[in-house]
C-alpha cells in the first residue's frame, strides 16, 4: 500500500468493455490513473456489459480476481446485473457477488438498463439490495425521464433502512432535485461527479459531508474531481467526504 499525504476512497469506478457508452477500461488502466494521486482505494464495478448471464457473471468474477490480486490499492467489488433477467437469476447473481465475492454494493443505471426505477423490474433490485443490506448506487442525470433522481423516491421511501446513493448527483441539471431527494430522504447520499463547483458547493452546504461522497466515474476525471472537492470542501471536513463517508456507508476501511 502506498503511503501519501492524504487519501481517497473512489466509490465509482468501472471495469471492462462497455457496449452501451462505447469505452474499454482495464486493470492496468484504473492502477495508471490512481498512481500519483492521493486515491488508495476504490469500488470498482462493471463497465456495462453484453446482455446475458454468463456474461454479467464474467466480468464480476473479473472485478472479484483484481480485487484479490491488486497489491497497489484496496480494490472493492460493486455489482451490476442487468435488471430484466429473471428475478430469480437477478438475486441469485446478487447474493452470488456478496455472498461468494464479497461484494460491498450494488448498481441500476436506468440509462444504460432501460430501466425505470419506479417499474417492478426497477424496484424488484431495490428489495434484493435492502435484503442484502448493500448500498444501493443507481444513476441519475443523462437519460431523463428515468435518470431523474426523483425517480427513486419511492424506492428510498419503501426502504428506509436502504443507503440509496444517486451517482452524479443529478448531473448538474438536476442537482437541486437530487438535494431536495436528500433532503427529503436521509437514507440518500450524493456521489457529484461531472456536476460543477457551484452544484457541488451547494451539495456540501445544504447536505453536509456525511452524506457526500468521492468518486470519479471515469478514471480519467480523477484529478479533476479531487481538484474541485478541494476547492468546495473546508480542509477540517475534506477526508469526511474522500473517504470517511464511505468507509462507514461501505463498511470497508483502507486500513483493514
Amino acid at each position: 500500500m502506498r503511503e501519501k499525504a492524504g487519501k481517497a476512497i473512489d466509490i465509482h469506478a468501472h471495469l471492462g468493455d462497455d457496449v452501451v457508452f462505447g469505452h474499454s477500461i482495464t486493470e492496468q488502466s484504473l492502477l495508471d490513473g490512481y498512481r500519483d494521486t492521493i486515491v488508495c482505494g476504490a469500488i470498482v464495478q462493471p463497465s456495462l456489459p453484453q446482455f446475458y448471464e454468463e456474461a454479467n457473471r464474467g466480468i464480476h468474477d473479473r472485478i472479484a480476481r483484481f480485487a484479490r490480486d491488486c497489491t497497489e490499492m484496496k480494490i472493492w467489488g460493486m455489482a451490476s446485473i442487468y435488471p430484466h433477467f429473471t428475478h430469480e437469476a437477478y438475486r441469485a447473481e446478487a447474493y452470488r457477488c456478496v455472498k461468494e465475492l464479497g461484494f460491498v454494493g450494488m448498481k441500476l443505471t436506468p440509462i444504460g438498463h432501460a430501466c425505470d426505477p419506479e417499474s417492478e423490474d426497477g424496484m424488484f433490485t431495490f428489495s434484493v439490495a435492502d435484503e442484502l443490506g448493500v448500498p444501493m448506487m443507481v444513476h441519475t442525470g443523462s437519460g431523463i425521464p428515468f435518470s431523474s433522481p426523483m425517480h427513486v423516491l419511492k424506492a428510498a421511501q419503501r426502504y428506509p433502512g436502504l443507503k440509496i446513493v444517486l451517482a452524479h448527483a443529478g448531473m448538474g441539471i438536476m442537482a437541486r432535485e437530487a438535494v431536495i431527494l436528500a433532503k427529503l430522504c436521509p437514507n440518500i447520499y450524493l456521489e457529484p461527479t461531472w456536476t460543477g463547483v457551484a452544484d457541488m458547493r451547494m451539495i456540501y452546504e445544504e447536505i453536509g459531508p456525511e452524506r457526500m461522497l468521492f468518486s470519479s466515474d471515469h478514471v480519467n476525471n480523477v484529478p479533476v474531481q479531487l481538484e474541485t472537492m478541494a476547492a468546495v470542501v473546508p480542509a477540517r471536513e475534506l477526508d469526511q467526504v474522500l473517504y470517511r463517508t464511505a468507509e462507514k456507508l461501505y463498511g470497508i476501511s483502507l486500513h483493514a
